[in-house]
């Protein structure tokens, strides 16, 4: 039997942090599948970094994991804002879209992202979660 140890961050604990730390340990929650934790740290990142587009990947991609399918939706959002030409955000927002059933909505941005070179419907959602950051 296996038992696993959640992390225990205090919210004091998240505000002491740097960005720069808070942004380290939001991937690494994330890439030790806690994300709900990484999503309380990436909080921090993202109201101080508004136009950090790697921080909206990251807590998108926290949001997807965590089946936080509306924050995700508007992280990715906040992405495409960013970096239009994005083509990986797109397909992000796409299955976002499709995991709320909202299928039509979903099918667009796939499109959008075939068309700016991404494989078609390429990316499943084991790897919206597990993307490198960058």
């Amino acid at each position: 039997m296996t038992i696993y140890m959640t992390p225990n961050i205090s919210d004091e604990q998240i505000e002491q942090m740097d960005v720069f730390d808070a942004f380290r340990k939001g991937e690494e929650l994330l890439d030790s599948r806690f994300p709900r934790d990484a999503v309380r740290v990436l909080r921090k990142v993202v109201a101080t970094e508004p136009t950090n587009a790697s921080a909206w990947e990251l807590i998108g991609r926290a949001h997807f994991a965590a089946a936080q399918l509306v924050p995700a939706e508007q992280a990715f959002r906040r992405l495409i804002e960013l970096d239009p030409t994005y083509g990986w955000a797109q397909t992000a927002l796409g299955l976002s879209l499709d995991r709320q059933s909202r299928h039509d909505e979903g099918a667009v941005h796939h499109r959008l992202a075939t068309a700016m070179g991404m494989p078609e419907r390429g990316t499943t959602r084991v790897q919206l979660v597990d993307q490198p950051v960058g």
